[in-house]
């Protein structure tokens, strides 16, 4: 699992393995509420599914726009509230299930602003326990407003998960925030679609590697009015190599387990692969840094 470095994990780790399920799903393009309640229909089957093929599992994933589809002129009118009857029922089946999910609906928030693509986590007891709103939208084709901050929450088995959105995989700097604040496990949902496949695999592993950390990223299937969305939904290891992944173009149920508590041993001292120690302790192999090294910035963009 860790072979991305030279040094050895030593003395005995104790950690649970979390099993999780994504559904590489194709949502429908949403023009109505009838088409929104007929993708939440098909999230509720999917979730049934993955309890009946992998009875035990901790956490459902679903893609990026599972409520909504990608219909951006019909944005405004789609939105749903968190606490309207769609969330109200994958929490409902949460509950019944026993299982954690994770979520991507439109939310038209009750400030005023633009729609908002937003990330929700809801435990086993079916409550909302995180909402993260997409920090980077596409542009020129995703007129959200973007959120501000990169939460970190305890899930199950040991877990602390974020979630990002997409897009947002394509930034380094929100990888890194999620694991600067604690993530070992990072959720990317996405409706990500050709020719950028190369991309979307590049950047996974880039995210897990860079970060010492599990990403877990689930990816729509299928076609819409314009876009191809490929699937290839993957899990990858803190070393930067795929141990699960999904075939692309159709619809699939990927189940992988990982765990957790490796990662957290990983960032417990100055390994050679713990990049968000070194980060803030840079040569702190230099006799003259007294084994600390500078922990301040020496990039422009990060003052």
């Amino acid at each position: 699992m860790n072979v991305g470095s030279i040094y050895s994990l030593n003395g005995k780790i104790e950690t649970e393995a979390m099993s999780v399920v994504m559904a590489q799903i194709h949502p429908k393009s949403a023009y109505t509420m009838e088409d929104v309640k007929e993708n939440t229909n098909q999230i509720l089957e999917w979730m049934d599914r993955a309890a009946a093929g992998f009875p035990g599992f901790d956490l459902f994933m679903c893609p990026e726009c599972c409520f909504q589809g990608y219909a951006p002129d019909a944005w405004p009118t789609v939105g749903i509230k968190l606490d309207g009857p769609e969330m109200k029922a994958v929490q409902a089946k949460c509950k019944e299930l026993s299982v954690w999910g994770v979520f991507d609906p439109w939310i038209k928030p009750d400030d005023g602003k633009f729609i908002q693509n937003t990330a929700v986590i809801v435990n086993d007891k079916g409550e909302i326990v995180h909402t993260y709103c997409k920090t980077n939208p596409w542009i020129p084709g995703e007129p959200t407003y973007p959120g501000w901050d990169c939460k970190v929450i305890d899930g199950p088995k040991g877990s602390k998960l974020a979630t990002i959105i997409c897009a947002d995989g394509d930034y380094p700097e929100i990888w890194r925030e999620a694991a600067y604040n604690g993530a070992n496990v990072i959720l990317r949902v996405s409706h990500y679609m050709a020719p950028y496949d190369n991309a979307w695999e590049i950047t996974n592993k880039a995210g897990a590697y860079c970060n010492n950390v599990y990403v877990l990223a689930c990816n729509s299937a299928g076609m819409d009015e314009c876009y191809t969305y490929f699937g290839d939904s993957m899990a990858v290891n803190p070393d930067g190599t795929i141990f699960a992944q999904a075939p692309k173009g159709i619809p699939w149920l990927l189940k992988a387990d990982v765990y957790p508590g490796i990662i957290d041993k990983m960032k417990e001292g100055a390994g050679s692969n713990n990049y968000i120690w070194q980060f803030r302790h840079r040569g702190a192999s230099c006799p003259d840094l007294d084994g600390v090294g500078a922990d301040l910035s020496m990039y422009n963009h990060m003052k």
